[in-house]
């Protein structure tokens, strides 16, 4: 099964155990003695409330199986369902008194710990399921050492995306073996070998077993496009079309229209907000600093100062965990991510995308990242962004190897850039932003 199938099954086991959780809570309530009217109270009002409970369990990621660890399902389920609990109350508040028959507290409360419940038993027995080696597809892979490492890590640690690795070979030393039984499917790195034995081993094995290119695969599994298993023929393949000219020209209109909405609902935080940063920081209250943009064309980005004054005298030089040129208030800023609103500006000016790789200093691509990490400036390909798939998916940079990491992730958004992965990325920056989790 599809890892998109899964994901409509998984929608639709949750929408069942929130449907248990109303009528289990009602009979509760009624002792048995059910009551129509009482139940279609129940369920006109809970057709506004669940529709808001699934979107905060899509900003919790807890639909995205290529990226999501099943470790912190109890932590995203509680997280989840404190805030759709919070977050009912709101809306029951708000909606018109011929929808609100009812106002009922209790019962929301009741129906939370039964959902609550239901949905943890429902999803570790999809886990467990789909995770069953019975299920899971044989895998072979043949590669690099990296790549192969990063695959076999990928499957062991979600093994309910269907696969289980049954051997690894070295290109050099495949032909020497026979391939193994119980084998589904083979994933093998582009590019890696000019041996016509092996390539005509494999070739032999179409229509018998699935042949994926190993960076496609680790792809699909990782959510990032590993470095060392591409090459310029895989820019051509999967960068060189322009089918998205229209999807960027319909980004560009929302990013504007966004952007723009943003800045008038967010004329009140900018009321409380610079006369407190005036008086803590002082002046400049923005700050400004060239960055490389699409097509590796500079621009000057917009940002809350977050630091104290002349934090780079001795030269550019990385963010760090503890970093103490950053101010107390600052930090706060930063957790929050409205030292990013000034960007709002680069949005409206084109030069930034509300979701695109972020985008670096000039200095430090043509000093360290550029020479050493290969294709780095074709992420320029795409305008950067205010957020993006690598923020959400990896740690705040600190390094030229965490720059490494992140590219990978970039080139992911790259190859496969949608107004769907946006919205995917902006919801879990929502979430980035609600857990405090950002730098």
């Amino acid at each position: 099964m599809s890892n998109r199938a899964k994901t409509i099954l998984l929608i639709l086991g949750d929408l069942a155990c929130l449907l248990i959780a109303l009528t289990a809570t009602i009979a509760i309530k009624t002792g048995g003695n059910w009551r129509h009217n009482y139940f279609d109270a129940h369920f006109e009002l809970f057709l506004f409330v669940y529709p808001f409970w699934f979107m905060v369990f899509f900003i919790e990621g807890l639909y995205a199986l290529r990226i999501y660890n099943p470790a912190s399902l109890p932590i995203s389920l509680l997280r989840s369902m404190s805030l759709n609990l919070a977050g009912s109350y709101v809306i029951i508040y708000l909606l018109p008194t011929n929808i609100t028959k009812l106002t009922p507290k209790t019962n929301l409360i009741i129906i939370s710990v039964i959902a609550l419940i239901l949905l943890y038993g429902w999803r570790k027995l999809f886990l467990s399921f789909f995770s069953d080696v019975r299920r899971n597809r044989g895998v072979l892979v043949i590669g690099s050492d990296t790549t192969t490492e990063l695959v076999c890590a990928e499957i062991k640690r979600k093994p309910y995306l269907g696969y289980r690795i049954i051997r690894t070979m070295k290109t050099e030393h495949a032909v020497q073996e026979k391939l193994p039984e119980g084998v589904e499917l083979i994933a093998v790195e582009r590019g890696s070998t000019k041996d016509t034995l092996l390539l005509q081993q494999i070739f032999n094995l179409l229509g018998t077993v699935e042949i994926i290119d190993l960076a496609k695969f680790a792809e699909k599994i990782s959510g990032k496009i590993p470095l060392q298993s591409i090459d310029e023929t895989w820019f051509i393949e999967y960068c060189g079309h322009q089918e998205s000219r229209s999807y960027d020209i319909m980004k560009s209109l929302l990013d504007r229209s966004v952007a723009l909405i943003l800045i008038v609902l967010l004329i009140p935080v900018a009321i409380f907000l610079i006369p407190l940063l005036l008086l803590v920081h002082g002046r400049p209250i923005l700050f400004t600093q060239t960055r490389t943009g699409l097509n590796n064309k500079a621009f000057t980005l917009y940002k809350l100062r977050s630091m104290v004054r002349d934090a780079e005298k001795s030269g550019a030089q990385w963010a760090k965990p503890g970093d103490t040129r950053i101010t107390p208030l600052g930090k706060l800023l930063r957790k929050t991510r409205l030292d990013e609103l000034p960007q709002l500006i680069n949005i409206l000016k084109g030069e930034m995308s509300l979701v695109g790789p972020r985008p670096e200093r000039p200095e430090i691509i043509e000093k360290q990242l550029a020479p050493t990490i290969p294709f780095y400036n074709l992420r320029h390909m795409v305008k950067p962004g205010v957020t993006g798939w690598a923020q959400v998916t990896f740690r705040y940079g600190y390094s030229a190897e965490d720059s490494l990491e992140k590219l990978q992730y970039d080139l992911f958004y790259v190859k496969n850039r949608s107004l769907f992965l946006d919205v995917i990325v902006i919801l879990k920056t929502i979430k980035t932003v609600l857990t405090g989790a950002g730098q």
